[in-house]
């Protein structure tokens, strides 16, 4: 690597000199960022796992994690490290009281460790419905969350680790001034549509009602997608202190959230440091007919030398 351009520490030592096959890869709402390297053993010691990793590239920050694992060769070290996010798969059992979004972020927070630093967190202001997360990972209960808050009120929003701060953002104040397509960066992309992975047409929402001692059903459905691609059915137990008019809304906002193909792109580009899992980006490859936002699924920067590139998976049709 090209001295001056990069950054590289672990553990306060500088290996930036050394470094090669550095990656960076960011998922939206899907666990914690990964960033990897090598070093050769003869250039450099072995660190600790748990050591702080620092990374930083023409002066923009990148990556703020930890160490977890070090796999060792005769000639090289390969280095793997997670933000703090990774300190949230720790399973337990947690009751959500009847408050929003980020007051229950702030509870989850406070209950992992030093190691958890709050960043920007945006109000989500709808109280959620109370709820007992039993024996589940921290993520999982966070998600969870976030998927009951955009139900509620189609704002959705996303947790992610920035430089080594939480934060909590609404999903469209991530949209980034960026155009992906003809001429603008990309230099490969691979675009498909589906109903085979996130998409229902017949949505059956259940409540027990404990006094009648029945399980009283509520369906949300569009009989036209349904004659054109089958009847692909959602169904899920709601907690049966949902009245009848709660239980029908959320029905009708799953319909209105999953009664569409999901569409996604893979795209090849020369690397913006910008760009991370849940940022958004316009899209314009007229070849495929695209000319809209998406939100960047995962993306993987790949810093080789004085070249920076990028490969993200971007989805369509969930913007809210």
């Amino acid at each position: 690597m090209k001295g001056g351009r990069n950054i590289l520490l672990v553990d306060n030592a500088d290996v930036s000199a050394v470094a090669t096959n550095i990656k960076y890869q960011s998922n939206w709402n899907n666990g914690a960022s990964t960033f990897t390297f090598e070093y050769p053993t003869a250039k450099g010691k072995l660190f600790a796992n748990g050591s702080t990793v620092i990374f930083t590239y023409n002066g923009a920050n990148i990556f703020y994690g930890f160490l977890f694992k070090t796999q060792i060769s005769k000639q090289t070290y390969k280095c793997t490290a997670y933000d703090q996010l990774r300190y949230l798969k720790a399973k337990n059992s947690l009751m959500r009281q009847i408050e929003p979004l980020d007051s229950f972020l702030n509870v989850v927070a406070g209950t992992i460790g030093d190691r958890i630093r709050i960043g920007q967190i945006d109000s989500t202001e709808i109280p959620l419905s109370k709820y007992l997360f039993d024996n589940k990972t921290y993520l999982d209960m966070l998600y969870q969350s976030i998927q009951d808050n955009l139900v509620a009120n189609s704002y959705y929003y996303t947790l992610r680790d920035n430089f080594g701060a939480l934060d909590l953002r609404d999903t469209l104040d991530l949209r980034l001034p960026l155009i992906i397509g003809d001429n603008s960066l990309a230099t490969d992309f691979d675009y498909s549509l589906s109903i085979d992975d996130d998409t229902y047409n017949y949505v059956k929402v259940a409540a027990d009602n404990k006094d009648a001692g029945v399980r009283e059903v509520y369906i949300a459905e569009d009989s036209s997608n349904i004659g054109k691609w089958g009847k692909l059915m959602l169904y899920e137990k709601v907690d049966s202190a949902m009245n009848a008019a709660q239980i029908t809304e959320r029905a009708n906002m799953l319909l209105a959230l999953k009664n569409k193909e999901t569409e996604t792109l893979k795209v090849d580009s020369i690397g913006d440091v910008r760009v991370f899992g849940g940022s958004g980006v316009k899209i314009e490859i007229s070849q495929a007919n695209l000319n809209m936002w998406a939100i960047v699924d995962s993306v993987t920067h790949k810093f080789e030398r004085s070249q920076h590139t990028m490969t993200m998976n971007l989805v369509f049709g969930r913007w809210y």
